[in-house]
């Protein structure tokens, strides 16, 4: 317990003071980010780190986790982590198995956002620091021939041993590189070096800390944070045809006869402004299902006022991609806008199509710029 009580306090000190470091970063990066949660999951492998081929212990594992990034560049995960792993002798040349489980509490240090505050990248790489407590159980050890192996197993647990299971405390560093799938998922992979407490692996080794390295393939669904944009661009003034019906007489004479004739000219219909958006998430080219309505009102002004031109417009963030996706990103949603409307009966006269890619972000949100703007004029 004392060894316990000495290593949290260790791994708790060095955890603060990342926060610390990172307190005045705070300040300037909380302008456009929004904290947000996240679950997990894991699936590879792990071995661990003794006097036996490290190849021949490689078992598999699995983590679940949950966890928020509450600063851009600094967040917190709560992980359990376990299954089966492997342990040998390399006196007998012999193998044995137990069952472990791990609970880590870990800081996540994003290294990207340190430096810039473009929160949407498709790819980001983070740090880890956590601390943990574990348990292990279940070896089979007692079917080895444990009267020729030369290590020392006084303090070994196992069946008809000194102990049938150990708890200990745990800390972990490790790397995590992220690929962004959407707006919501990610797939990674992580990579951790975990220490032990010395009797984890079942095998005495005189105080001395076990190590275990796992490397996982990971799924990540992120949650909160800023939904959908839902606000347009505010549309300029502008002046229209007169609107109303003009009346005016005219007198004709016949001989010495005047006759008044009234006549009126029928008013020329208004067209309303039309400004609709229509948001994507990322790499999303075809028109969300649930803004066909906006296809059927801009066809209903175009119907309605076959006089006037609508300017369909692409664009595509900037904080994604690079110029060249973008433009094609842009073009693609912009052109696929244009086929909607034509199967809605908009002549092709009638309609604009241009992409502007990253060039023009019309929203101050990076991700509001994944988007199709329909102007009427």
């Amino acid at each position: 317990m004392p060894q316990i009580r000495t290593d949290m306090k260790k791994i708790l000190t060095a955890m603060m003071g990342a926060v610390l470091m990172l307190t005045p970063l705070r300040l300037s990066a909380q302008e456009k980010f929004s904290p947000y949660g996240f679950i997990q999951l894991q699936s590879g492998a792990g071995t661990t780190f003794t006097n036996v081929d490290q190849s021949k212990l490689i078992s598999p594992t699995f983590t679940v986790g949950a966890g928020a990034m509450v600063i851009p560049e600094l967040g917190l995960r709560l992980n359990v982590n376990g299954w089966k792993q492997k342990g040998g002798f390399a006196s007998i040349d012999e193998k044995y198995k137990y069952n472990y489980l791990n609970a880590d509490v870990d800081i996540i240090l994003n290294v990207f956002n340190l430096f810039t505050k473009r929160y949407n990248r498709l790819f980001d790489v983070s740090l880890l620091a956590g601390i943990g407590v574990n348990h292990a159980w279940n070896n089979n050890i007692g079917s080895l021939p444990l009267g020729k192996v030369e290590e020392n197993i006084n303090n070994v647990w196992g069946d008809g041993l000194q102990q049938t299971s150990y708890n200990g405390t745990s800390f972990r560093m490790g790397m995590m590189f992220d690929f962004r799938l959407s707006k919501n998922w990610k797939l990674g992979l992580e990579a951790d070096m975990n220490a032990m407490g010395d009797d984890w692996n079942a095998k005495y080794q005189q105080h001395k800390r076990d190590w275990m390295l796992t490397t996982q393939l990971s799924l990540t669904y992120r949650f909160g944070g800023k939904g959908k944009p839902k606000n347009t661009p505010e549309l300029p003034p502008r002046t229209d045809p007169v609107t109303t019906p003009t009346t005016y007489t005219t007198l004709t004479r016949t001989g010495d006869v005047e006759q008044a004739q009234t006549k009126t000219v029928k008013a020329v219909p208004t067209a309303a402004p039309l400004c609709e958006t229509i948001f994507y998430q990322i790499r999303e080219t075809d028109t969300p299902q649930e803004k066909e309505a906006i296809i059927r009102r801009v066809a209903q002004w175009c119907k309605q006022f076959p006089h006037k031109n609508v300017s369909i417009n692409g664009y595509a963030d900037k904080g994604t991609g690079n110029p060249t996706i973008n433009m094609r990103y842009a073009q693609q949603r912009a052109n696929k806008v244009a086929q909607a409307l034509r199967a809605q009966g908009v002549p092709d006269s009638q309609m604009t199509v241009q992409a502007f890619g990253d060039t023009v972000q019309p929203y101050p949100e990076n991700d509001q710029n994944r988007c199709v703007v329909i102007i009427g004029d």
